[in-house]
Order: structure tokens, then C-alpha cells, then sequence
């Protein structure tokens, strides 16, 4: 292989590790951003920050009543269609319909921790595909957000994580794939001899396992009591509404012209290699988070065009997809996901998460229907059946395809139980 050769490949696979932290950087909310920079900034000489004196704008509760409280306090956001959740994270355009009925399918049957137990053998036999068509499905879906979902065990879900940080290497894959039980056991020496590593390793290995989570959805639900740092707000300025980012807080990170120096005048080759390396990481991080400003900026401003009269006027929300968001800022929709994750946009009458805008939306056929319109056509059409022969849950579902409105009988029964609707048993009168 020519040394060009092994030069390009090795820019490339740097290049890729950029791209994957930079969209890191890009998901995390203000919390976990705050975290991440000051880990960096306690850990790179090279990086200079200056405090802004100014903390957290935060908010507890609804529209009306926020009130300041403390980091420790805070809660996630229950996501009411895991469904929607996944599949709105996917353009429809790039696969057929009955590739897209299959992916619906496989989210449907994903546990609450986030992991598909079904097999795919069963999942292609049940829906008459091929298995290897159904495992390359199965792969996009593992691509999605939160990292780990739709993993088929524990350890595929840990690794997906650790392969999404850009940090996965054979010793960490090996522990996770053969030794969970003895990290949980405290195994230590175990896992050491098997690798032939020091103990220390082993035990930092240790430390970022504990970081993964095993059940990827469950950090995505909790109370409904909830604490909320808005990330964009949107305030009013005569008759429109400016949008600004919400990080005054972050203050000013920079690099360290003492420590550029030092770096120039080092003679030894040891410390001037380190003094590069933490001078390329710190000039990537601050790129990376005026990336991140620019992307929350621009979505931002295009979902206010396709929302204004929701912001300004206190109308409904209209129908609207993440996809059509990427379309209007000419960005992939996996980005817009990850930038709208946990994000909150605090706006003249309220604050809302910006998942919650594109989650009030479901597209079927040629047209799109908001959750609320669907249920709104559920609770009418329980309202004038024949009390003596209710509808079941699959005879709804085959009237609202009647009108466009595409669901699973399973998501019918979870709108039914979200209305107060009983079943049909419950709900037939006998005479």
C-alpha cells in the first residue's frame, strides 16, 4: 500500500471521528453541554475561558408559571408515540412502501427499554420479506436516535453507544461482548488476565461502560412534573418575533496564546506533539459549537416560518414533519433530530420542546394528520357507534384508513386509553 495511500485513509477515518463528535455536540442540550465543556476545559491547557457571570435562564412547570430551580432537578420528557418518535427520523422517500410498513412494524414491537427482542427470522416470516432485507432495515433503524435502540441484546446496545462516541476499540468490544458479568461482580482481575492489561485499564474501561445506558429510552421518559432550560427563545419585537440563542451562560472559550507559544518554542518533540494534539481538540470544540449555534439558529427560523401564527397568534400548530424542515434549510433530517433533541423553544406565551412540534405530526398517504386530529376522529366515531355492537379496535382502524388516517391497532388502543375510552367489552350495553 503507497504511503498516499495510507495518508488518505488515515485523514479520512479522522475526519469521520470529527464528524461524529461535532454531531455529538450538536445534540447535547444546555446541561450536557455545560458538562461537556467544562470536562474539556478542566482537561486542555490549551483552552482559555472567561465566565459570563451569568447563569441558567430556567424554567419549572407550564405557560405561566416558571419558577428558577436547581440542576439536580431536572426530568425528561415523555415521548407519547415512540412510533412517530423513530419514524420521523427517517425520510420515506428512500424506501418503498412495504420497506417502510416493515421498519413501522419492527418499532411497534420494540420493548419500553428500547431493544427489539423479536427476532428478525420471525419479523421476515410474519411479513412475508426477506431476512436479509429485514436485518438491512433493521440496520437504519439502529442508526437512529437515542444511540443503542433497536439493538437485539444488552451488549449490541452498549456497543452502538460506544461505536456512536467514536471511542469503540477490540478491548472495550471484547469486555462488553464476554465480560459484563464480571464488571457487574467486580471481576476485575478477571477481565485483566483475559486481555492482558493492567488493572487501571480495565477499571477506566470500567468507568465509560458505567457512562452507556442499557435501556437507551428510558432516559426519553419520566413525570410529568418537569424542568425546563429553554434553548431558543423567541421574543417579540413590534410585530415579529427575534430569535435568539439562549447561552449566554457558555461565556467566552478561546485558545490559550501562552500556551500556543509554549507549543511553538518546545523543543522537545514529546511535548510539542501533545501541545498539538490539544490544540487541534480545542480549535475543533470551539468551531464545533458556533456549528451548533448556527444549525439550532436556522432550524429555529424554519420552523417560525412554517409556525408563525402558532407563535404569534395562539393558533394550532400545523402539520409539519422534520423533513420538511431539512428541505427548507437543505440539511439531512438525522441532523435536524439530533439539534432538536431535548431542546426547548421559550416564546412569548409559553415554552414547548421542539420535539413536541414535530410530534403533534404523523404523514399518511397524501396526507398529514395531527395526533389530536386522529384522536379527535376516534372519540367522534366511538360517540355514534351502535352502543349494542361497539367498534373494535381493528374496525377503527380500517375507518380512519377511510379518511387518510394510516395507524396500527395498537397505537388506536393507546389513543383509545389516552381518551378515557374503555374497550369494546366495556363499552357494549346488553339489553
Amino acid at each position: 500500500m503507497s504511503y498516499e495511500m495510507k495518508l488518505e485513509q488515515g485523514l479520512s477515518q479522522q475526519l469521520n471521528q470529527f464528524q461524529v463528535q461535532s454531531l455529538k455536540i450538536l445534540s447535547f442540550d444546555n446541561y450536557e453541554l455545560e458538562k461537556f465543556l467544562q470536562d474539556e476545559y478542566a482537561e486542555n491547557p490549551l483552552m482559555e475561558h472567561k465566565e459570563s457571570g451569568k447563569e441558567f435562564f430556567t424554567l419549572h412547570g407550564n405557560a405561566g408559571g416558571y419558577q428558577d430551580i436547581e440542576q439536580s432537578d431536572i426530568e425528561d420528557k415523555k415521548i407519547e408515540d415512540p412510533e412517530a418518535f423513530f419514524m420521523e427520523q427517517l425520510n420515506a422517500k428512500d424506501y418503498t412502501k412495504k420497506e417502510w410498513n416493515v421498519m413501522k412494524y419492527m418499532a411497534q414491537c420494540l420493548e419500553e427499554s428500547g431493544l427489539l427482542l423479536v427476532s428478525t427470522k420471525e419479523i421476515s416470516h410474519k411479513l412475508g420479506i426477506e431476512e436479509k432485507d429485514c436485518e438491512r432495515l433493521l440496520d437504519h433503524l439502529k442508526q437512529l436516535e437515542p444511540a443503542g435502540v433497536f439493538a437485539e441484546s444488552v451488549s449490541e446496545c452498549l456497543l452502538l453507544q460506544l461505536e456512536r462516541e467514536g471511542i469503540l476499540n477490540d478491548d472495550l468490544r471484547y469486555i462488553v461482548e464476554n465480560h459484563l458479568e464480571d464488571i457487574a461482580m467486580g471481576h476485575l482481575s478477571t477481565v485483566s488476565r483475559a486481555l492482558d492489561i493492567k488493572t487501571s485499564q480495565v477499571r477506566k474501561y470500567i468507568f465509560k461502560i458505567q457512562e452507556l445506558n442499557p435501556r437507551p429510552l428510558s432516559g426519553y421518559t419520566g413525570g410529568t412534573d418537569q424542568y425546563i432550560v429553554p434553548d431558543i427563545l423567541m421574543e417579540k419585537d413590534g410585530e415579529e418575533l427575534k430569535i435568539r440563542l439562549n447561552d449566554d451562560w457558555i461565556g467566552d472559550y478561546s485558545i490559550n496564546d501562552y500556551y500556543v507559544k509554549m507549543m511553538e518554542q518546545a523543543e522537545d518533540s514529546e511535548l510539542k506533539e501533545y501541545f498539538r494534539k490539544k490544540y487541534e481538540r480545542c480549535r475543533f470544540i470551539i468551531t464545533s459549537i458556533e456549528q451548533r449555534r448556527e444549525t439550532m439558529l436556522k432550524i429555529s427560523k424554519a420552523i417560525l416560518d412554517r409556525q408563525r401564527e402558532y407563535f404569534m397568534n395562539h393558533k394550532q400548530l400545523k402539520p409539519m414533519t422534520m423533513q420538511n424542515i431539512a428541505d427548507d434549510i437543505e440539511m439531512h433530517v438525522s441532523t435536524v433530530s439530533r439539534a432538536v433533541k431535548g431542546k426547548y423553544i421559550q416564546y412569548p406565551d409559553g415554552t414547548i420542546g421542539m420535539r413536541d412540534i414535530f410530534n403533534n405530526t404523523q404523514t399518511f398517504g397524501d396526507q398529514d394528520s395531527t395526533t389530536e386530529e386522529i384522536k379527535e376522529e376516534i372519540r367522534r366515531l366511538v360517540k355514534e357507534e351502535d352502543k349494542k355492537k361497539p367498534l373494535s379496535d381493528s374496525k377503527i382502524v380500517s375507518l380512519l384508513e377511510q379518511k387518510n388516517m394510516k395507524i396500527s391497532r395498537r397505537t388506536v388502543a393507546k389513543y383509545r386509553a389516552q381518551l378515557g375510552i374503555a374497550g369494546t367489552t366495556q363499552r357494549k350495553i346488553h339489553e
